[in-house]
């Protein structure tokens, strides 16, 4: 191997962790949330009042006590069980934002609308704003470091 070339090679546990204590303010991360999502889309196959009846429907399965996810998978335009990844505000539209990170963990909205159409949602799980936990950007500082040519990995983390 040529003088002139530079070695990469897999961060260690201790190099990882390492980083991740002095770059902590690189992982900052805004208040997030996880929702269940039922939605009925009024659009040109829907009509406003069709939507609205289906939500209405499904609104009432859940007081009577069915699990969300069959409700959704029965109801909702999201898909699936319209489970949806963590995001943060500004992701959706305002008026989705407004409605859903006002709820506790656990807590089902009451029927909302957008300019999409009715929704129904059940917070899954919420993280206020603040320094991600290693265990989420692990895989992140891994690959950064990974790119570090070897023997500069400390020497660069100023």
């Amino acid at each position: 191997m040529s003088q002139g070339r530079k070695q990469y090679h897999s961060p260690t546990r201790k190099e990882i962790d390492f980083y991740y204590k002095t770059h902590r303010s690189q992982f900052f991360a805004p208040e997030r949330i996880r929702i269940g999502h039922i939605v009925k889309n009024i659009d040109e196959w829907t009509s406003r009042d069709a939507a609205c009846a289906v939500i209405e429907q499904a609104k009432g399965e859940l007081m009577r006590g069915e699990s969300f996810d069959s409700v959704a998978q029965r109801h909702s335009d999201c898909g699936s069980n319209g489970e949806l990844s963590w995001f943060s505000r500004g992701v959706m539209v305002e008026e989705f934002d407004d409605a859903v990170f006002g709820l506790d963990k656990g807590e089902t909205s009451p029927i909302f609308e957008t300019r999409f159409g009715f929704h129904i949602v059940r917070v899954l799980d919420k993280r206020p704003a603040g320094i991600a936990p290693l265990s989420e950007v692990y895989d992140e500082i891994s690959a950064l470091l990974s790119k570090e040519p070897s023997g500069e990995i400390t020497a660069n983390q100023s």
